[in-house]
């Protein structure tokens, strides 16, 4: 980033007191504070959990058990207003149990339609991986198109609608990995990976985790988090941050271990958190860094790896040698 752009970012950043970005930037940092209670040393997910609800993006929270992944979704769900639902992945759920089913009413039995859990604001979805494929595929329309068809007939879920999903890695035993289009639908995925020392302390003397969970109360409602993503879809972005994303999005493709490269959703999904971050900062606009700080995240589920298929990591090796190989627009 060249020393323009640098002096550029620090006087709009030092009069944006006031700004619709602000007040994105204010909404942020009081849900970042109200999941902080709960979840020690997981700053970088907390914020990229933040910036999915804030661009419209759907999250995947993939890791070992035991680290939090429930415990982020749950936290953050409970630091805004609205409807909430928790799904259990399991092997026999089926996809009536999610999007909901039609049902005897009356004497009469005249069918009338269930809404599922899926029809909330914020939904998490536990052990998504441990549901079958043809429950998982249920989730692909809602995903896309914040909506379900049952019987024939199409419904709309919530105006504000964000799904997040945790899974164990794949290597686990009892899960059945996620096809490439229902993984290409989650804007992000993050790994909060094991506590540090320290934190584990906070979690072990009660300080921190699940036992706080219920002390976490609305500190946003519904109507703040619709506003908030009027500000982000409106932020600007210059020619020369797309142009780098596309780049990005290319050099995925064209990598040697590379079998199918990062999707033009994914490169749709990193601006909306570029863009998110941008507006967390109190910033109008999008620099480079917001982009490379998110492409790993944005974009390592998306590309399959030949010699390691199904994997994250290794998707996250190659968008690291992507982003060392383009590089970055300066002033």
């Amino acid at each position: 980033m060249g020393l323009g752009m640098d002096a550029t970012m620090e006087t709009t950043t030092a009069t944006s007191e006031g700004t619709p970005a602000a007040s994105v930037a204010a909404i942020s940092t009081r849900i970042s504070d109200s999941i902080g209670q709960v979840l020690a040393g997981r700053e970088d997910a907390i914020d990229i959990a933040i910036g999915c609800l804030l661009s419209g993006g759907h999250l995947l929270i993939e890791d070992i058990p035991g680290v939090g992944k429930t415990l982020l979704a749950q936290a953050l769900a409970s630091s805004v207003g609205g409807s909430f639902h928790r799904i259990q992945g399991t092997p026999d759920l089926l996809p009536g149990d999610v999007t909901g089913t039609m049902m005897p009413h009356g004497d009469n039995f005249e069918l009338r339609f269930r809404a599922g859990p899926i029809f909330s604001n914020i939904v998490v979805f536990d052990e998504l991986n441990r549901a079958n494929p043809r429950t998982q595929s249920a989730l692909l329309e809602a995903t896309e198109e914040s909506a379900v068809t049952v019987d024939g007939v199409t419904r709309e879920l919530p105006s504000l609608f964000l799904l997040v999903a945790t899974q164990n890695p794949l290597e686990m035993t009892g899960t059945y990995p996620l096809g490439e289009g229902a993984l290409d639908r989650f804007a992000a995925v993050v790994t909060p990976g094991r506590a540090s020392a320290a934190d584990e302390v906070e979690v072990l003397t009660g300080r921190r985790g699940r036992n706080r969970l219920k002390s976490v109360v609305p500190v946003v409602d519904i109507a703040d988090v619709v506003d908030g993503r009027r500000v982000v879809a409106e932020l600007y972005v210059a020619d020369p941050i797309a142009r780098y994303v596309v780049a990005l999005l290319d050099a995925t493709r064209n990598h040697p271990r590379v079998r199918l490269g990062a999707s033009t959703r994914g490169g749709v999904a990193l601006i909306g958190l570029a863009k998110a971050r941008a507006a967390m900062a109190g910033r109008n606009y999008v620099v480079p860094d917001d982009v490379s700080s998110l492409a790993e995240s944005a974009l390592a589920h998306r590309v399959i790896v030949s010699d390691a298929i199904g994997s994250v990591r290794a998707g996250r090796e190659v968008v690291l040698d992507c982003l060392e190989s383009v590089p970055a627009p300066t002033a």
